[in-house]
């Protein structure tokens, strides 16, 4: 009790109490009349109470006004009846207001870090990193008054973007200096250097004949490209050679020396050069590729334009689907075309060569060789001598036509007998492959195939008996009898357009085929048994169907026809199938021409006559024919003898009797 009561005492010379305010002092001044309490101190200061962060947020309903100092954040904080804060530590003034968990500047001045008299909103001060924006994909945005977002600046992992959301499309960006717009980037994408209207995706824009780029390398050596001026271009100082590599390689080189330009090349020899030459020598010319074997080259003369090549020359025009042209006002409808076809009308061929108005074509099939003209053919082999010859499969011609070689045909006499052969003929320029025989026992040799008259001054055939085996002499009475047994016919062609109504007076092969048959022949050939045109024509997925007014008496067996399109003159097609009387499918993947005319089908019966055959025959039937006059001159002129001894017999009896 003692105790507690001196305590007291000790307080009351302490404190002053003054008009209900409370002075703690060691002066005993009395306190300032706008505090409650007023302690005053030149060495001690004021201990409120202590606590950490989490006994702070545990103190159950705070007052408002409520003070302590936070052990944990190292901070003095207080209630303000919605939520702790923490007081300023710059001074007496707290300049920061809490909104909700959010917390702004309540100054109306600028806020300086690192100086005390900010220029700036926010003034940041500070020799080394001054603000640092950490996380995944910190970023930087700039609003309009109305909130809407206009560009940003963001880093997304290692990358760093400066853009524009697409929510503002008519926005630009640029790089302005003291003098203005240095570089700008329209919404397009185009970026001008010098300009702020680029009307391409970069376009830099210099005065005064200035360089637009300018690369100081290594050594002194300059790239410098000029954008304007009156000599515009890419180029080198110092006489130096330019270069521009691709991954890490030289892929172009320009020579300063004499400005040839190399392509995957260093020093050309050329004044455009690709690749390397090799060992071709090829230098000095206009152009230049290699692959350092070979190589091409193209040389301009005042005379003429030299294109020169130490391995083949190949064009493949579209990918060997194209054509190639020479002296054609256009484009050329052939392989290879020389001028222009006019009408002709000839394309899709190898080779095709006109002055415009007529031409010649030549095409290679899988088998045979073909030459087409709308003019006549005519060789002049050894021009101006008249001794020219033309050898067909041999080099040594021995006369104006020279014909070696021939083709096996078959023949069901079985006879092997060399000849001269003539025949109706329309599918190709030779012997098709159907006519071949393999019985060596049943074959004819055959050199030429004709489709009308052959006209000679003399026809010599192969008969000497050094290369004959002779079996024995013909029995020219039997030959007489089989020459009486032959029929002459009086006939007309059904291919009017080629014959018209032209009559003749021969043999038919089928009636000299019942009486002397070794002298008929059978091979594959068309006959006009159709011989009309179509009135219809249409492509199924099957082929071409075409139909005919009347009936086209096409057989069951026939495997091919033979038609003449309009342009494209007479070509075989197979046969898929016979729909009617009036129809036909043919296998084609494309007829061009709208005019069809069908001459008929494919046999492998067609006849033909060998009339050397029947005129050895005549001769032996007219031999027969000698005999018998032979004989009967005999036994006339001895019935004359016998009527003259009767004559003198009867005249003796007359006298006699007188």
């Amino acid at each position: 009790m003692k105790r507690a009561s001196y305590l007291f005492l000790l307080l009351l010379i302490k404190f002053s109490v003054q008009a209900q305010s409370v002075a703690i002092n060691t002066d005993k001044s009395a306190a300032n009349p706008s505090a409650m309490l007023d302690v005053k101190s030149n060495t001690k200061g004021l201990l409120i109470p202590r606590t950490s962060t989490i006994s702070r947020l545990a103190i159950t309903n705070p007052a408002k006004g409520l003070m302590l100092y936070d052990t944990t954040a190292g901070s003095f904080w207080f209630y303000n009846g919605t939520s702790w804060n923490s007081l300023s530590s710059g001074g007496a003034t707290n300049y920061w207001t809490a909104n909700g968990s959010n917390i702004y500047n309540n100054n109306s001045g600028n806020v300086g870090i690192g100086l005390i008299n900010p220029l700036a909103s926010l003034h940041i001060k500070n020799n080394s990193e001054a603000l640092r924006m950490e996380g995944t994909r910190p970023y930087l945005s700039f609003y309009d008054n109305a909130a809407n977002l206009k560009s940003f600046i963001l880093k997304s992992d290692n990358d760093l973007y400066i853009g524009m959301p697409a929510s503002n499309p008519t926005g630009i960006m640029q790089l302005a200096l003291g003098i203005g717009p240095v570089i700008t980037m329209l919404p397009s994408g185009n970026v001008g250097i010098g300009t702020v209207t680029p009307d391409e995706k970069l376009v830099v824009q210099t005065l005064n004949n200035s360089y637009g780029i300018l690369h100081k390398g290594e050594n002194g050596n300059i790239l410098a490209t000029r954008m304007g001026g009156t000599s515009a271009g890419i180029g080198t100082f110092s006489n130096t050679n330019m270069r521009i590599f691709a991954g890490g390689n030289s892929a172009m080189f320009i020579n300063a020396s004499n400005s040839y330009v190399g392509v995957g090349v260093d020093f050309p020899a050329n004044k455009l050069q690709v690749g390397s030459i090799g060992n071709t020598g090829y230098s000095g010319n206009d152009f230049v590729f290699g692959n350092g074997t070979n190589a091409l080259r193209m040389y301009q003369t005042s005379n003429v334009s030299l294109i020169a090549s130490s391995a083949d020359i190949l064009f493949w025009p579209k990918e060997k689907a194209g054509n190639v042209g020479i002296n054609c006002l256009f484009p050329p409808g052939n392989k290879l075309q020389v001028g222009d076809i006019g009408p002709a009308g000839y394309n899709g061929n190898d080779i095709a060569f006109g002055n415009g108005s007529q031409a010649t074509a030549i095409i290679q099939t899988n088998t045979s060789s073909q030459f087409a003209s709308n003019t006549d053919f005519v060789f002049l082999p050894r021009f101006g001598t008249g001794a020219g010859r033309v050898g067909i499969n041999t080099n040594t011609p021995r006369a104006p036509l020279d014909i070696a070689g021939d083709a096996v045909v078959t023949r069901p006499d079985g006879y092997g007998v060399d000849y001269a052969f003539y025949a109706l003929r329309y599918s190709n320029f030779s012997v098709d492959a159907a006519i071949g025989g393999t019985n060596q026992l049943n074959f004819q040799r055959v050199s030429i195939f004709a489709d009308g008259r052959v006209v000679a001054t003399e026809f010599d055939a192969y008969s000497d008996a050094r290369i004959k085996d002779i079996s024995g002499v013909s029995n020219t009475l039997k030959d007489l009898e089989t020459i009486n047994k032959l029929l002459i016919t009086d006939y007309s062609m059904k291919d009017k357009v080629k014959f018209g109504n032209q009559q003749f007076k021969k043999i038919i092969a089928q009636e000299v085929e019942k009486v002397y048959p070794q002298v008929v022949l059978k091979h594959t050939d068309f006959i006009p048994n159709v011989y009309q045109p179509c009135s219809k024509i249409i492509k199924t997925a099957a082929g071409y169907l075409l139909s005919f007014s009347t009936s086209h008496n096409i057989s069951k067996a026939a495997k091919k026809l033979q038609i003449l399109i309009d342009g494209n003159g007479m070509q075989p097609f197979d046969i898929i199938s016979i729909p009617s009387i009036n129809e036909v499918i043919i296998n084609a993947t494309e007829i061009k021409g709208n005019k069809v005319f069908v001459y008929g089908e494919e046999v492998d019966d067609f006849r033909t006559v060998d009339y050397e055959g029947l005129t050895t025959l005549n001769i032996s039937a007219t031999q027969e024919l000698s005999k018998l006059i032979v004989d009967q001159n005999i036994k006339i002129a001895a019935l004359a003898q016998e009527v003259l001894l009767l004559k003198q017999h009867i005249t003796n009896a007359i006298v006699i009797k007188q």
